[in-house]
């Protein structure tokens, strides 16, 4: 049997003997290669890994630690400035009110004071004739609320004024540690202008 020969390309003869859609094989080819293309994307390792930071030397640890010392002192420092604005100043004080000199006051005793119907710390906030009234910053005894007008005769400074012997007088929006019976405002060292350590004193005693 004789078998016939092909001249010429073989490819081309093989697609002779068995000829395909060219666009058909295109279409299969393409497929083919989104196939190889998704495998391979699917098959890469995508886990994070972080990046290494940079090693810090010894000058970067000085200075965070310096950064930190002088942040505490800031701190420190601040702190107690904040303290001492609020803290209430000292006052010095203490000068006795009227009486006509020690020849005419009543000897001070602790417990004449503590026996006065009344004793507060107040500004005064008018003077009219021998009538004083006081705003009350602080009750020590028998009394409430922010006011207080008691008769203060020879107190305030008038012709008839025990202050006309050189004594001290009352003035408005001055401030003082002051006590009364029967609404009389009394003198010497019974009524004085403001003082911290008395004031302490005088919450001591009266225990308020």
């Amino acid at each position: 049997m004789n078998r016939k020969r092909f001249g010429g390309d073989p490819v081309e003869a093989l697609r002779r003997a068995d000829p395909l859609d060219r666009l058909e094989v295109q279409a299969e080819a393409a497929e083919a290669h989104k196939r190889a293309l998704f495998q391979e994307i699917t098959d890469m390792d995508t886990t994070e890994r972080p990046t290494p930071a940079p090693a810090r030397g010894t000058g970067f640890r000085i200075a965070v630690t310096a950064a930190a010392v002088t942040a505490v002192a800031a701190a420190a420092i601040g702190g107690y400035a904040l303290f001492a604005d609020k803290a209430d100043p000292r006052i010095i004080g203490g000068e006795a009110i009227g009486g006509g000199g020690m020849a005419m006051c009543i000897q001070y005793d602790d417990s004449i004071l503590a026996g006065q119907q009344q004793a507060f710390d107040g500004t005064v906030a008018s003077i009219d004739g021998t009538r004083v009234t006081f705003a009350v910053r602080h009750w020590y005894k028998g009394g409430e609320g922010d006011s207080v007008t008691l008769d203060a005769e020879g107190l305030t400074g008038g012709p008839n004024s025990a202050a006309m012997d050189g004594s001290l007088p009352l003035e408005p929006g001055q401030r003082y540690l002051a006590s009364a019976n029967d609404g009389v405002l009394w003198s010497c060292g019974y009524t004085l202008t403001f003082d911290s350590d008395l004031a302490d004193h005088w919450a001591q005693l009266f225990g308020a």
